[in-house]
């Protein structure tokens, strides 16, 4: 498990477009967004590097801290 700040979510629509975008990556099991604290909670695979978690997010329109 790993946590992630993401800056830029808004609503709840930004939430679901960050945690889908996360969870279509090979490896990540789970993405949970918190609107409020922007603290984002990925279970996944040992084998998932920053920077596919980085890329997914940012293709989401969003971006890591």
């Amino acid at each position: 498990t790993k946590q992630v700040k993401v800056n830029g979510m808004h609503c709840n629509s930004c939430v679901l477009a960050v945690q889908n975008s996360l969870e279509e990556v090979d490896g990540i099991e789970s993405a949970k967004a918190d609107l409020d604290s922007g603290i984002t909670k990925i279970t996944m695979s040992d084998d998932v590097s920053d920077a596919d978690i980085k890329q997914a997010v940012e293709e989401a329109g969003f971006n890591v801290e």
